[in-house]
């Protein structure tokens, strides 16, 4: 029993010492390795190890052991669903409050990749965030301070020249916003985005006719949205809202989810909803639209 008792303890204060180890801030950019080096940020994450924070486990003998986890949490848009994905394919969603703000506890027991995207109200998904983690027995490996990059999209695939485009995407509320052109010649615009963290702005495409890419970041940070290609030329075309076989596929994944559902509440009872919700096309999402998606559910 002493025996026990030594080796127990001993292996406890050797994952307290590796906790305070291997716990470190770094920058949330793209990748950030625990223990590595990562690019500067003004939005930094933490890491941390706290134990006794998940449920303990019983070992048949009387008494238990504490499970491993890591709880992720930070800020991404409004209602958006913040998607938790593990190597092997399998994920955890929950929904961001009203201010963008999530938190969502994932138990692991050893090493693993975890993804993380975000997924705006209008179906928009982030860039991706990779988190390699080590996890320690009985521990809840914490990584807070996550801030996820705009999302974008654009009205038109081609515009002609001098014609306007109008940019929009989610951000958290009431931000600042640079919006940017990279191609034939650089632009940059300065925007804000409303109380509900949606932004959109309308601009002639006064530019040197090519190929360009659009993104949008907060100010200072190096984190940038998904890249939108458009090009500018003789002629406007607009960008065709994707389409699927499967009513209330938000998202274009073929799968009906909590991801397409949170969409769908969303837009419940307001006017003009995206095509993907008013399923029955009667520019209104009501009970019909909730019943049709529900029988197409397969998440």
């Amino acid at each position: 029993m002493y025996r026990w008792f030594s080796l127990k303890l001993f292996s406890v204060l050797i994952v307290f010492f590796s906790c305070i180890i291997f716990t470190h801030v770094h920058a949330d950019t793209v990748i950030c390795t625990i223990g590595g080096v990562c690019s500067a940020s003004p939005e930094t994450v933490s890491v941390s190890a706290i134990v006794g924070t998940l449920p303990s486990v019983d070992e048949g003998t009387g008494g238990g052991v504490y499970q491993s986890g890591v709880r992720f949490s930070g800020f991404a848009y409004p209602n958006a669903v913040v998607t938790v994905q593990k190597i092997n394919g399998s994920s955890i969603g929950v929904i961001a409050d009203t201010n963008g703000s999530f938190s969502v506890v994932v138990p692991e027991t050893d090493w693993q990749l975890f993804t993380l995207f975000a997924t705006d109200v209008f179906g928009r998904k982030s860039t991706l965030l990779n988190f390699p983690t080590v996890l320690y027995s009985g521990y809840l490996t914490d990584i807070s301070g996550i801030r996820f990059a705009p999302t974008i999209t654009t009205d038109k695939i081609s515009v002609k020249k001098g014609d306007f485009i109008t940019i929009e995407g989610s951000s958290l509320p009431n931000k600042n916003i640079l919006l940017t052109f990279d191609g034939p010649e650089n632009r940059e615009f300065s925007l804000e985005a409303d109380s509900l963290g949606v932004y959109n702005v309308t601009i002639p495409a006064i530019f040197v006719e090519g190929e360009y890419a659009v993104r949008t970041q907060y100010p200072l940070d190096t984190r940038t949205s998904k890249a939108v290609r458009i090009s500018v030329g003789t002629a406007s075309i607009l960008r065709v809202e994707a389409t699927t076989n499967i009513p209330g596929d938000c998202n274009v994944d073929q799968k009906v989810t909590l991801v397409d559902f949170s969409v769908l509440a969303y837009w419940y009872g307001k006017p003009n909803p995206p095509k993907c919700v008013d399923v029955n096309s009667d520019n209104i999402v009501n009970l019909i639209d909730f019943s049709i998606v529900a029988f197409y559910w397969n998440g």
